[in-house]
Order: C-alpha cells, then structure tokens, then sequence
C-alpha cells in the first residue's frame, strides 16, 4: 500500500475537521432550536402575564376588558379574564372558543370542539383584584410556529450541509496547498544538499517557524560544507605528507647505502689483510667518522619522520625576535672563524608555536647561511610586517637549485664540481617539513650576490609589538 505524502494527509485531515465540524453544528441546530425557540417563548409568556396583572390591578371591569383586549392584540395571545363568574375571551389570533369551566389539567385542551396538542400552546394564569373583586386571568400563546421551523429547519438542512462542505473542501484544499507548499520547497532543498550541490538554498522569507526551519537548514548546510571542505583539505595534506614521509624514507635508505657499502670495504680489507698496516689506523678512523656519520645521518631521519606531528604540538606564545637573537649568539662562534658579520634589523613579533618546533627552523635557517656565505661577508637577519628574512652573501644559485634545496639529502655543488659532504642534506627539507604542518608561507630566492630565505608569519594570527630594535654585530 503507497504511503500517503504530505499533502493528501493535510487535505483528509483539515477536510475530516471541517466536515465534523459542519455535521455536529447542524445537528445541535435541529436537536437545541426547538427547546431554546420553547424556553424564550414560555420566559416571555411569564413575562407577559406579570405585565399584564399590573396593568389590570384596581381597575374597573370595562378598563380591564379594555386592556385585555388591547393587550392580546398586541402581543398576539389569547387572554381570557373571569369576571363575576363569567368567563370573557379576547383572541389575540384566530377566533376560536376555549371552553374551560374549571381548570384544565389533561393532555388536551378542547378550542371550539377541536383537540390542540398542549404541547403547541402556553398556558399562564393568576388572579388579580381589581375593584369589582377577584378576577381570574388566563394567558394562552401559540408555540405552533416551533414545530413548523423544526420542519422548515430539516428540509433545508441537506442543502445548508451540502454547501459548507463544499465550502470546506474548498478551503482545506487551499489551506494544503499553502500549509506544505514551503514544507516541499525544504523537503526539494533537503534533498539536493544531500547530493551535496553547492548551490542548494532555501529562499523562503518569512518569520514563521517554516521559515525559521528553512534558515536554519541554510546554516546546517554550509556548516556541513565548510566541514567537508575542511577535511577534504586535511586530508590532502595529510595525504601529501605521507607521500613525502615515504619519499623521504626511499631518499634516506638511497643514501644510507653508499657509506655503509663503502665502510663494509674497509673492515672487510681490514680483515683480510689488504691494507698495509701503516694505513689500518688511519681507515680505522675513517670508518669511525663514517659510522659516526651514519649514526648523525640516522638520528636526523629518526626526527625527521616525527617532524610533521610534532610541529602543532605544545603550542605557546613565542618571540620571534628573541628567539632569533638566541640562535644568532648561538653561531656567533662559528661565524668569527669565518669572519662573518651578523647585521640584524628585528621587529618585535609574537606568534603562538611550538618552541622546539621554531627554534628548530631559525636554527637550520640560520646555519645553513653561515655555512655557505663568502668567508668576510655579511649576514642580513631582518623582521619587518611579520616577515623574517635572512640574506647571505655567496655564489648565487639558480632558481632550480633554489627549488631543490628542500628535497631531502640535497647537496649543493661547490664550484668545483664536487658535492659538499657538510651536514646531513635534510636541514632544509626538515624547514620546509615544519613551516608546512605550521601552515607560514616561505620563499627561498636568488639575490644579487647571494640567497635570501623568507618566512611569512602572517598567514597564522600573532601580535606585533611597537618598539623596534636595530642590532649590529661586529666583526670579532
């Protein structure tokens, strides 16, 4: 059996109301006209015959005839007074003759011969006493003209009922129409978000609680989407960097094998004899620099692979500045050796990051510039507008280089063609690893006479300080 939708449920329901509404309404109309039209008339009666004992109070007997007569034909009633043992009628109505020589209290009353249903008249009597004496008064009135509207009220009700409920239907249809209209509009919208169209909204206006619904639908759905989107994004960069992580473990074992291929030669000559004695010290010692090397070499994967989880992690407010200065003391030592100069330029920063994290990138940064800048040089460290930037003087790279300095364990070229064997070739790719799960954006770019290495720290929120400080180191 099909369920029924929406619509046809509020149609047979509003239809069912109205029409129970109709049939109950016209069935207390039939069953209460006739006894509420009874009880008015037999109030007005009462009120009739207390009226009319205070107009015939004290009065003569042709006053009383008079008012009672008068009175009849007023109120449309037949009056019928007492008067000295004589009873006199006056007809308010058709002629007719009452005989009652005593008083009646049968089931019917005799009206010139004929038999009336009591039911269809009101009797009232009482006495008055006027100034011949007692004088008996008697107040019929026809209630006939129930019994007929009763009748009139049942042959017209068919008619009446037939047009309400067309009436109704009418109007529950209409009321369907617009009662779920905006309930199909949202159901239409629903059901497009759930196929997750970017352009799915409700546009109903209105302050009704549909409208409420429909808006906060809107809300929900872009809610929804900016989640989505949010972890569509997520996911690919977590997606990215485990392809890096895998490429980087491919690159890490590439490179571990040529220094323990080349360390297992020398034990191996050892062991055999091959090398002279005069030169065993000396390959025992390279083979301890190698092993040394490898064990450096490994340590740095080890926390390599750790770098992305470790970069959001433990997170607090940091000085840019003085973390900069900390790292510059640091190689101070190292860069007297090579008569290197640091000229600093350092704006007060604050940025919310992992401490480790941070001092981990300015310190690879700042190495790799002391290691690689023309001996005497200058190195330029500057933080303007939430950008640090270090410059080094040295041979200039080309812009390919530039790129491939993050790949891990790439090593530059010295002019003479031999690749520099200094460090373990993942400082900077151990950089970019960092600033990348941190979301800074960061430049590594050809200058004249040298590299300038640059990180944005405005792409995440931090604090700027007034004061600006500008430092010179000089040469040792």
């Amino acid at each position: 059996m099909k369920r029924l939708t929406l619509f046809p449920k509020t149609f047979l329901a509003s239809i069912s109301m109205l029409a129970a509404m109709i049939i109950i309404a016209h069935g207390l109309i039939y069953l209460l006209m006739p006894a509420v039209y009874l009880q008015q008339k037999q109030q007005t009666a009462e009120s009739q015959i207390v009226d009319l004992s205070r107009q015939l109070r004290g009065q003569s007997a042709d006053t009383m005839r008079q008012t009672a007569r008068s009175f009849a034909l007023r109120h449309n009633v037949t009056i019928t007074l007492t008067i000295d043992g004589r009873d006199e009628t006056f007809q308010g109505f058709q002629a007719v003759n009452i005989i009652a020589e005593q008083p009646v209290d049968t089931s019917l009353v005799t009206i010139a011969g004929e038999h009336i249903d009591p039911a269809s008249i009101i009797i009232r009597t009482t006495t008055v006493r006027g100034s011949a004496g007692i004088v008996s008064v008697k107040l019929l009135a026809d209630v006939e003209s129930v019994n007929q509207a009763k009748a009139t009220t049942l042959r017209i009700l068919p008619y009446t009922m037939t047009a309400s409920l067309l009436v109704a239907l009418i109007f529950s249809y209409c009321y369907s129409q617009f009662i779920t209209r905006p309930i199909r509009r949202i159901a239409k919208v629903t059901t497009a978000m759930q196929q997750l169209q970017p352009d799915a909204h409700y546009t109903g206006k209105g302050q009704d609680e549909i409208a409420v619904l429909g808006n906060n639908v809107n809300r929900l759905y872009d809610n929804l989407r900016r989640t989505i989107q949010s972890l569509e994004r997520e996911n690919a960069h977590i997606t990215r960097l485990e392809k890096e992580k895998i490429a980087f473990l491919h690159a890490a074992s590439h490179e571990l094998k040529t220094p323990l291929a080349s360390l297992r030669i020398m034990l191996e000559n050892i062991q055999l004899g091959v090398t002279p004695a005069a030169e065993r010290k000396q390959q025992l010692a390279e083979s301890l620099a190698t092993v040394d090397r490898l064990a450096a070499m490994v340590q740095d994967t080890l926390r390599t692979s750790q770098t992305a989880e470790q970069a959001v992690a433990r997170q607090k407010t940091l000085r840019v500045d003085q973390l900069v200065e900390y790292v510059i003391n640091d190689y101070q030592l190292l860069a007297s050796t090579r008569k290197l100069v640091f000229a600093a330029d350092l704006t007060p920063l604050k940025v919310r990051a992992n401490p480790d994290m941070l001092q981990r990138v300015l310190s690879n940064v700042i190495s790799n510039a002391v290691r690689y800048s023309n001996r005497g040089s200058t190195i330029s460290v500057r933080i303007h507008h939430n950008v640090l930037s270090v410059t080094n003087q040295c041979k200039p790279l080309s812009t390919r280089e530039c790129t491939r300095v993050f790949e891990p364990f790439y090593r530059l070229r010295q002019s003479r063609g031999k690749t520099n064997k200094i460090g373990s070739g993942i400082g900077l790719y151990t950089v970019k690893l960092l600033l990348d799960a941190r979301g800074w954006s960061y430049q590594f770019t050809p200058v004249k006479d040298g590299v300038r290495f640059i990180i944005d720290f405005s792409t995440e929120r931090q604090t700027t300080i007034a004061n600006h400080r500008t430092t010179h180191t000089s040469k040792p």
